[in-house]
């Protein structure tokens, strides 16, 4: 028995590594990008599962009723018609593989803040040394308060990399509840949103995007961090108030910022962020990696299995009761 496996608006650094790691018993179908609907529809009819990257349109979803299952290849999943979904019972499981990167990149975005990376680099490409070197200025993150608003995987593994690596308190801050043992491993104590944005040097924002989180970190929270704070984002960037954000720094109210996500994607080239120099911004890329796509690629055909065997697959954020059991002939 061979399964149809159909790829839709794939991204292209994973192509080559779908089709060369296709196990047998699958036939791995890759529709061109800018595909006709219609085209992408019929293809669908038939799938015995479905791997979607992003902007697929709601039809193709609709005609693909008959999947066992859909792999979406990014960690967002609010460009997903959700309700559709979960009216088909068609279960959805979003990436979950990228908090590593996530996390490394976040505390990249720390210590160039801290240390004055690109504004230091600028220098020397104006072919300046030290000039009047003010050590007033630059900081460690070495034994620092750091708060991490947020505390899922990504978070996590902030917690682990600022605690142990540099002797990091860790403050943080989740509407959801975290297991005693998730904090106790880190560790890192729960706090109010409020407390966490007083006492933290750092403050980390790596939450998802919705209606809880929309707008959380406002002119009031930011007018709550110290002076010498910095505030880090690698979640998304509507959770911030950009405008506030912008004049908190102008004004010197917070030392500086890392920012990876915004409120408007790309990023205008006329932001005053990009021309604060203590901001450094990067194009919403923390999750990008090498060894993510090779992850995530293992993702994929981890979970086509576990579904097959009448598992649940990692990720799933659909609302589902539909349990697809082993082949008759298992």
């Amino acid at each position: 028995m061979t399964h149809k496996v159909l790829v839709v608006n794939p991204l292209k650094d994973y192509v080559d590594g779908l089709e060369h790691s296709t196990p047998p018993g699958f036939d791995l179908q890759v529709m061109p990008p800018r595909s006709d609907v219609s085209d992408l529809c019929r293809e669908a009819v038939d799938a015995d599962f479905l791997i979607s990257g992003v902007d697929v349109p709601e039809a193709v979803f609709r005609a693909a009723n008959n999947a066992k299952f859909i792999q979406y290849m990014s960690s967002g999943y609010g460009q997903l018609p959700i309700n559709v979904l979960n009216e088909l019972q068609v279960p959805v499981a979003q990436m979950k593989t990228h908090s590593i990167s996530v996390a490394e990149h976040a505390i990249t975005l720390m210590l160039a803040v801290l240390r004055r990376i690109p504004a230091s680099l600028q220098i020397m490409r104006e072919g300046k040394w030290r000039p009047d070197l003010d050590e007033t200025s630059y900081s460690e993150l070495y034994g620092k308060t750091v708060g991490i608003v947020g505390l899922g995987n990504i978070g996590r593994w902030i917690g682990k990399i600022v605690h142990h690596g540099f002797a990091a308190d860790v403050v943080f801050y989740d509407d959801a509840e975290i297991p005693l043992t998730v904090s106790e491993l880190i560790p890192a104590r729960a706090v109010s949103l409020e407390e966490l944005m007083t006492v933290s040097d750092i403050v980390a924002l790596s939450l998802p995007l919705n209606a809880r989180s929309n707008g959380l970190i406002g002119r009031d929270q930011l007018a709550l961090m110290k002076r010498s704070g910095v505030l880090i984002n690698v979640g998304r960037g509507e959770v911030v108030d950009e405008d506030a954000l912008v004049e908190h720094l102008r004004e010197r109210r917070i030392a500086g910022a890392g920012l990876d996500v915004y409120r408007n994607e790309p990023l205008e080239m006329g932001s005053e962020l990009l021309s604060l120099e203590q901001v450094v911004c990067t194009p919403h890329m923390a999750g990008v990696g090498w060894e993510n796509v090779q992850r995530r690629i293992a993702t994929v055909w981890r979970n086509i299995d576990t579904v097959l065997r009448g598992g649940i697959p990692s990720g799933v954020v659909t609302e589902t009761k539909r349990m697809v059991g082993p082949p008759a002939d298992a």
